[in-house]
């Protein structure tokens, strides 16, 4: 079982760094990493989109959200750039469990391998009983379709917030 909420700040330059560790003192990141990381309490688990957006814009630069909780396989994925709002996803969070809640913006590239591997398409392809499932769920994975309401892709939480990170070289991920 695991839990994450954090955000991750990009920030390279000294001045960057130190606005943000005046108001965020516990930010941290590691060698490799072009991020900061600032880890959130369980019962902060709704983003505040605004003061992300706001965060974003102030210190001109990316700015993600990212979330998951592993026995329910909820995942969540926001990501600004000079306060523009990017890519929203969530998974499993507000509304049903195992069901895309909401899918805003253009697909980022680590997407592909997090949601769209063939070999999981072959395995459920396996379990739909007609040939009408079969090919609807085949152009989901050809055409990288997500939708809000849908079930597949389906996502491992922990292992689509790894992809993130691997993406983003975050810090906190122990990545080699």
């Amino acid at each position: 079982m695991g839990t994450l909420i954090a955000v991750y700040i990009r920030c390279s330059d000294p001045t960057t760094v130190a606005s943000l560790l005046v108001d965020h003192p516990h930010a941290y990141t590691e060698t490799g990493s072009t991020f900061y990381a600032i880890e959130k309490s369980i019962e902060e688990y709704q983003p505040p989109l605004a003061e992300l957006k706001d965060l974003s814009k102030r210190l001109t630069t990316d700015v993600i959200w990212l979330a998951f909780q592993s026995v329910v396989d909820a995942f969540e994925f926001h990501h600004w750039n000079n306060g523009v709002y990017l890519r929203g996803l969530a998974y499993g969070c507000y509304v049903e469990e195992r069901t895309w809640d909401q899918v805003y913006g253009e697909a980022e590239p680590w997407e592909s391998k997090a949601f769209f591997q063939p070999s999981e398409l072959e395995l459920l392809l396996q379990y739909v009983g007609s040939d009408t499932e079969k090919e609807e769920f085949k152009r989901i994975w050809r055409e990288r379709i997500i939708v809000p309401g849908n079930c597949e892709p389906s996502v491992d939480a922990r292992e689509t917030a790894r992809k993130v990170a691997e993406f983003y070289r975050l810090p906190g991920w122990y990545l080699t």
